[in-house]
């Protein structure tokens, strides 16, 4: 029974923890979401286009998914098993995500 204790408490702290890194991640896409709606990073060549539309795709459906993991980890109180893992693969997308944008504005706006 110890060792199912201990494994309580390590979920418990990954739950909290993973609960804070999903609302930086979501203030982050938030962020990330007026930047490209700014006219200073409108598209000028349809490579550019079809690029921010991918990326504004991608940021509306992890948007969408915060919103069902935030929803489901608070009504629980705390996160079990499968609902950890899903935040972390959430986490990375969102990192992803973060990389091409970043591409993005770099190629809008390249370093003179």
């Amino acid at each position: 029974m110890t060792t199912e204790s201990s494994k309580k408490t390590t979920s418990v702290l990954d739950s909290n923890s993973c609960l804070v890194w999903l609302d930086r991640s979501y203030k982050d896409l938030l962020q990330w979401k007026r930047t490209l709606e700014s006219y200073l990073f409108e598209p000028t060549t349809q490579r550019q286009f079809e690029l921010k539309q991918r990326l504004t795709d991608a940021m509306e459906h992890l948007l969408n998914r915060y919103r069902e993991l935030a929803t489901v980890a608070r009504n629980n109180g705390k996160l079990v098993g499968n609902q950890v893992e899903l935040i972390k693969s959430y986490l990375v997308e969102t990192r992803k995500l973060e990389g091409g944008v970043q591409e993005y504005i770099a190629m809008l706006h390249p370093a003179s």
